[in-house]
């Protein structure tokens, strides 16, 4: 099913939690909504839903106006981040929940309900687990059942709510895996809303970033990791060191080392923010005509990664850099050392006037 979402402004009392927000879903695509709490996402998805309705705009499913239907009618599975099952019901009653409530014409026969449930535990793992209640679950179980329980009344859209906001690191990392081969084998509409780019970034086609009820950019994982358009996308999406410069002639120097601002090439000088990626930190430990003093003051490692904290001349707020830990090791940084930096590559923008 292709959504257009078309100026949609949605006001709660005197806070605007949507702008005049635009965008497209195609048919098969996985899109994730990705931004900050209180960015709209979550509120964007609501009205897709059906579940709230905008002061203003239009959402169309397949070119037809969706507003007039009821959430019922938009033949769209919804899957929560606390799951929303029915305690009292087991695994197999919550899944075919969605079945019994049908009208009577429309409604299988219980050997129908009963076959089609079946197929749906198995799709998500789940079929040794028909008799349990969800108390007897773990969470990536429930959320793998509430799956199961939206994908039962055969939508062509699924709408995900941070489903898997409530799972420990490895859980999600997995259930996501899991969830883009599923997608991929349904084919299916799917937006995906999230706060962790990793998972945005993993899982989607293409990434909507969300910020104060607007839309700040789109584009594929890549696009808007490798070219952020904004300040707020670059500190978003990763971790950046922010360093404060001046742009001359559509250039700028950091750390001694020339960078080109090509967009802003007119004269005069004018205040600017570079972003350093803390892999686009190299750290060495003999004097380099282009690199810069500094002193390590911390080390860490996570798997194969070192990550270090230096006090660089010049620079007010420590910077982060990060490499493997066989160059960590090579060069034997230790707090207090004395070593030098430089920035292989930079994103400049000009500061916006207070």
């Amino acid at each position: 099913m292709k959504i257009e979402v078309r100026n949609i402004t949605k006001r709660f009392g005197e806070f605007t939690a949507l702008s005049d927000v635009s965008l497209d879903v195609a048919p098969g695509e996985f899109l994730a909504l990705l931004g900050p709490s209180g960015s709209g996402k979550t509120t964007l998805l609501r009205i897709v839903a059906g579940l709230e309705f905008p002061d203003e705009g239009a959402v169309f499913f397949n070119g037809e106006d969706a507003l007039p239907r009821h959430v019922r009618e938009r033949n769209i599975g919804f899957v929560f981040q606390h799951y929303a099952l029915f305690r009292h019901m087991t695994v197999f009653d919550n899944v075919a929940f969605g079945f019994r409530v049908k009208k009577r014409h429309a409604r299988p026969s219980k050997r129908e309900i009963a076959e089609r449930v079946g197929s749906l535990l198995q799709l998500v793992q789940m079929d040794g687990f028909a008799d349990r209640y969800p108390s007897q679950l773990s969470g990536g179980q429930r959320q793998r059942v509430a799956l199961a329980r939206a994908l039962a009344i055969d939508p062509e859209v699924l709408l995900l709510d941070e489903p898997f906001g409530a799972l420990d690191a490895k859980v999600r990392k997995e259930l996501r895996r899991w969830l883009r081969q599923l997608h991929d084998r349904m084919n299916l509409s799917t937006v995906f809303v999230t706060h962790d780019q990793d998972e945005a970034l993993e899982l989607a086609d293409r990434v909507i970033v969300m910020n104060r009820g607007g839309i700040e950019q789109a584009g594929t994982p890549d696009d808007v990791y490798d070219h952020p358009r904004t300040p707020f996308v670059y500190e978003f999406l990763g971790n950046a060191n922010r360093l404060s410069c001046i742009v001359r002639g559509g250039k700028t120097e950091i750390w001694d080392s020339a960078f080109e601002v090509p967009e802003h090439e007119g004269g005069g000088e004018t205040p600017g923010i570079a972003y350093v990626r803390p892999h686009d930190v190299e750290v060495f430990t003999r004097s380099d005509q282009l690199a810069q003093p500094a002193i390590v003051r911390h080390v860490s490692a996570a798997g194969a990664a070192a990550f270090i904290e230096l006090s660089v001349e010049g620079e007010t707020a420590p910077i982060e850099a990060e490499m493997s830990r066989d160059r960590q090791r090579e060069l034997g940084l230790r707090p207090g050392q004395a070593v030098f930096v430089a920035a292989r590559k930079a994103r400049v923008f000009v500061r916006q006037q207070e």
